[in-house]
């Protein structure tokens, strides 16, 4: 039986790629196809392809070749069929101008890849990764800074002025603990420099618990200090509300003034009285008369400036006398004295009795006497102050009967225009009777 040509194997190197071709049998010996394998003797059956060739015997040669060479070829194909990936990139072709040689029987098998080719595919996938990594740590750096300037366009957020706060409050109290060491520092120099004694002292410091109590003392004076503080504003606050009072007051006194002023020029521009009249004494009679006028006129702060005689409207016979009548409030408080002054006219007038026949002549005597109020110059004076007058700012009828209490309505509604603290109006025992407005 003729031995098989040996297959064209490649020579194990890493550094070259070129393909080895080992040299064939003579051309003496005739070509047989493959050795068919024997049938088996159990009667299994025949397997397809090339029977598994007899391993030669050891320092035998095969159609030439030395056993020697076939182990080293053998070897080295088993160490390239071990280091081969399970998965080998496409093939290249073969480097330089070796070429492969052809069999007789078909097309030259494909060539393997080598270990430089696997080795450089693995490395391109690694080189892949890296780049897909620097990628995304690109894409990762962008964001990062993306943010970072707008953490940076950002103003500080709440909890860093609160921080700031904190800041200056434990600086501000870093502060106050260094001076109180150099007060400290300087009272014990103080100290040191009056004792002339070489004896030993102690300094006493102060307990947290009586540090307390001197900063609860403290705390309690100036508490103190506070509502005295207070009460004098308030005080002040006072005395300039009746301040503003009084100085309104002074004005409305110096509008009076000026009134009277041009008063007395309006009677000193009537005709003068004879030069006899003029030169005319006052008779006993009214030299008598004089303290009396000046003692009603004091109790009763009425002063009477004129009085006149006109007939009756509606009883022609009888005479109505009109009398000029300044009523003047005086206040003496504090050492500060003021006047205020209402102008008014009061006419003694005649009216029939409830009941009298209407038409009828009637006498002086059954006819029922009555006063009429009536004011003078309120619009010169301050609104405020005419609406607290109440119905004494408009004409009003009464009673002749009722002149004290007439006067005594009067007096305390004037007081309590000028004084806030009074109420003005009339004594809740006595009544005003209104007849006509």
């Amino acid at each position: 039986m003729v031995d098989e040509p040996p297959a064209k194997k490649r020579k194990a190197s890493d550094d070259s790629d070129e393909v080895v071709a080992v040299p064939g049998p003579p051309r003496g010996v005739a070509k047989k196809g493959a050795a068919r394998p024997e049938p088996a003797v159990n009667g299994a059956p025949k397997s397809k392809g090339k029977a598994k060739a007899e391993p030669p015997l050891k320092g035998a040669r095969a159609n030439g070749v030395p056993a020697e060479a076939v182990e080293e070829q053998d070897s080295a194909i088993e160490l390239d069929d071990a280091e081969e990936p399970t998965n080998p990139p496409i093939q290249r072709a073969v480097r330089g101008g070796s070429k492969q040689p052809k069999t007789k029987n078909g097309p030259p098998p494909p060539a393997r890849p080598s270990r430089t080719e696997a080795k450089l595919a693995r490395e391109l996938d690694s080189l892949r990764a890296q780049l897909e990594q620097s990628r995304s740590i690109t894409n990762q750096r962008d964001k990062l800074a993306k943010q970072l300037e707008e953490v940076f366009r950002l103003r500080n957020t709440e909890p860093e002025g609160v921080l700031q706060e904190y800041k200056g409050h434990l600086e501000s109290s870093i502060r106050r603990k260094d001076s109180l060491i150099e007060e400290l520092t300087a009272q014990l120099s103080k100290l040191q420099t009056s004792s002339k004694s070489d004896k030993s002292y102690t300094l006493q410091f102060l307990t947290r618990e009586a540090a307390e109590e001197e900063k609860q003392a403290l705390r309690e004076e100036n508490i103190r200090l506070k509502e005295v503080i207070k009460q004098r504003e308030a005080a002040i606050a006072s005395k300039d509300k009746q301040m503003h009072a009084l100085e309104d007051e002074a004005k409305t006194a110096k509008k009076d003034l000026e009134l009277e002023i041009e008063r007395s020029k309006t009677l000193a521009a009537r005709a003068p009285p004879s030069t006899m009249s003029r030169q005319q004494k006052p008779t006993p009679a009214e030299v008598q008369n004089t303290p009396v006028i000046k003692l009603y006129e004091d109790m009763t702060n009425i002063l009477i400036t004129s009085v006149k005689v006109e007939k009756s409207p509606e009883y022609p016979t009888l005479d109505e006398h009109i009398l000029t009548c300044i009523y003047t409030y005086q206040n003496a408080e504090e050492h500060i004295t003021f006047c205020k002054s209402l102008n008014f006219t009061l006419r003694h007038t005649y009216d029939r009795p409830e009941g009298a026949t209407p038409g009828a002549d009637l006498a002086e005597s059954q006819l029922v006497q009555k006063v009429k109020y009536e004011p003078k110059d309120l619009d010169k004076e301050n609104p405020e102050l005419v609406e607290r007058l109440a119905f004494f700012n408009n004409p009003f009828m009464f009673a002749r009967d009722q002149m004290t209490v007439f006067l005594k309505t009067l007096t305390d509604t004037v007081a309590g225009v000028f004084e806030p603290d009074a109420e003005p109006g009339m004594d809740d025992s006595h009544e005003v009777i209104v007849l006509d407005g």
